[in-house]
């Protein structure tokens, strides 16, 4: 098995659970007794922590080794899981559980891709496409979430808590799959001290602050997650259109098929000399769609704005990652991609404290043109900042 293939196959695995993990949540806790209140509260606690450890824990793989780091976060996450087994035992359990599982999801946040894009870069050397691999896994991930919404359904519903047990026993697959068969180049640093914490933290945001793209993509990710913050409105909205759960879940697999055609057909296109293009054009493809559905009142255009909006994703994400691991060397790459992530961590952690007290009181509407104008603010910032970096 090359490593693309055991990218695949852990990347595969990791989205199921993963997906599980956030689909099944909320109604399954609901269900236990856990007020949506204390749901809400502890996806904030999962979204703080993983803000305040993701560059702790970007530094600490690249010194010690990606390998271990997803190890560790692995596990951590996979006890958390079995941790939500006793939500019943009170709100505290539930926090907690939510915050664990932020700590170990910290760990394997840069470490995993780090990992694997080095394995497969090593491997296929001068013929290696970063196009082509991170377009192999969008797809691989994006038809792990149709199995898992395909299937969340059945298992929340029968298994109740335990369902977590079953997503707890996926990562841990995954992570002994990474342990038994990914290989990593031996970690050449040791005597680690602050001292080299803090140069290695330099390191990063001196990459960052050189590289005009990786620039662009801090305020373009961080804007990008506000349609996906205002997300928890999308159900209400379907039925308020006329449709019911049973088009969520249509809206839900559509968007994931529509995501996953349209990355197949970029796919086989030639690695570009600039990803910044594509990014620019599926911004203003996912404000098309937003505003789509900010003007309809028909659940059949509803459905169609959504699925524009998600195969314009399947542009967005696989060259937002190819620019990120692309752009970051070898030895400092887990320290980069944690500190990319940390602005959009801690924009959701914020995100989600602040909106809990108004967003019972927005309509749908004035949430998609929310979305509407993050988008377009988007594409402003993409050639604000690439004319500004054409005159320097």
């Amino acid at each position: 098995m090359n490593s693309t293939s055991k990218s695949r196959l852990v990347l595969g695995l990791r989205g199921y659970g993963a997906m599980l993990f956030s689909i099944a949540a909320s109604p399954v806790l609901y269900n236990a007794g856990v007020s949506f209140k204390t749901i809400s509260i502890g996806y904030g606690f999962l979204y703080v922590v993983l803000a305040l450890f993701e560059i702790p824990t970007g530094i600490w793989a690249d010194l010690f080794g990606t390998k271990k780091s997803t190890i560790i976060g692995g596990l951590i996450q996979t006890f958390s899981l079995f941790l939500f087994l006793l939500s019943d035992k009170g709100p505290i359990v539930v926090i907690t559980s939510f915050a664990v599982y932020g700590i170990g999801s910290s760990f394997i946040s840069g470490a995993l891709s780090a990992l694997l894009y080095s394995n497969a870069k090593s491997e296929e050397v001068s013929a290696f496409d970063s196009n082509k691999y991170f377009s192999i896994i969008e797809k691989t991930s994006v038809a792990s979430y149709i199995l898992a919404s395909a299937s969340v359904g059945f298992l929340s519903k029968w298994l109740g808590l335990k369902s977590f047990a079953v997503a707890g026993i996926i990562y841990l697959i995954s992570v002994l799959f990474v342990l038994v068969s990914v290989h990593e180049e031996q970690v050449k640093k040791s005597h680690k001290k602050i001292s080299e914490f803090m140069a290695q933290a330099f390191s990063g945001l001196k990459y960052i602050s050189k590289n005009h793209e990786l620039k662009i993509l801090l305020p373009v990710r961080m804007l990008n997650q506000i349609e996906s913050i205002l997300g928890i409105l999308w159900l209400p909205w379907i039925k308020s259109l006329g449709g019911s759960d049973l088009w969520f879940s249509a809206l839900a697999t559509g968007s994931y098929l529509s995501r996953y055609a349209v990355n197949h057909y970029y796919s086989k296109k030639v690695k570009p000399t600039s990803f910044m293009p594509r990014i620019q054009a599926s911004l203003l493809v996912m404000g098309l769609g937003a505003s789509i559905c900010a003007v309809t009142s028909n659940v059949y255009f509803g459905l169609i704005g959504v699925w524009i909006m998600a195969g314009a994703r399947g542009v967005f994400l696989p060259a937002t990652q190819a620019i990120q691991h692309d752009s970051f060397p070898d030895d400092i790459r887990s320290t980069g991609l944690s500190m990319m992530n940390f602005s959009v961590e801690a924009m959701i952690a914020i995100s989600y404290f602040v909106s809990s007290s108004w967003i019972d009181g927005l309509s749908a509407s004035h949430a998609w043109w929310i979305s509407v104008s993050a988008f377009l603010l988007s594409v402003l910032f993409v050639v604000f900042l690439k004319e500004k970096a054409h005159e320097n």
